[in-house]
């Protein structure tokens, strides 16, 4: 298996900057809403020669929701909206974030744009990346020199 990328230091201290401003923003705002973006959780994988981004979205029209890619960044945006209008005066709890969020995933390398898909079901993205032939796993064969070690008594 290969790492998908790696990350420089600068960018964990982003992804903690963007969590704490989260959780600070639904901690300070009197009615507990953030007031800004949310970032959606996603899983990042590599599976049959391709890269699977899957995203929870739930209540996220998928009209809402755009995939883009560019160089070896793939940027999944959109909003979600709310339902109804309550007035703030009427909520108790006010947990679920509303609004436009944004995620981007560095790709191993440039691909192909024109063969990515994307699926949504059931509150779940699903992004596929095919992967460049010369990127995707190779079997090597062992040549064993010497019979294996006898297990120790």
């Amino acid at each position: 298996m290969f790492a998908l990328a790696r990350r420089s230091p600068f960018e964990w201290m982003e992804q903690m900057d963007r969590h704490m401003d989260a959780l600070l923003g639904r901690s300070v705002e009197p009615n507990g809403s953030t007031g800004s973006a949310w970032t959606p959780d996603c899983d990042v994988y590599a599976r049959d020669g391709k890269v699977v981004v899957r995203c929870d979205v739930p209540g996220v029209d998928p009209g809402d929701v755009h995939v883009a890619v560019r160089g070896r960044t793939l940027t999944i945006s959109g909003e979600r909206r709310a339902t109804e209008q309550i007035p703030d005066e009427d909520y108790c709890c006010r947990e679920i974030p509303h609004g436009s969020f944004e995620r981007a995933v560095t790709l191993p390398a440039d691909v192909d744009a024109q063969a990515i898909t994307a699926s949504y079901r059931n509150g779940v993205l699903a992004v596929e990346v095919p992967l460049p032939k010369e990127l995707t796993a190779q079997t090597v064969p062992i040549t064993v020199e010497q019979p294996a070690l006898a297990p120790a008594a």
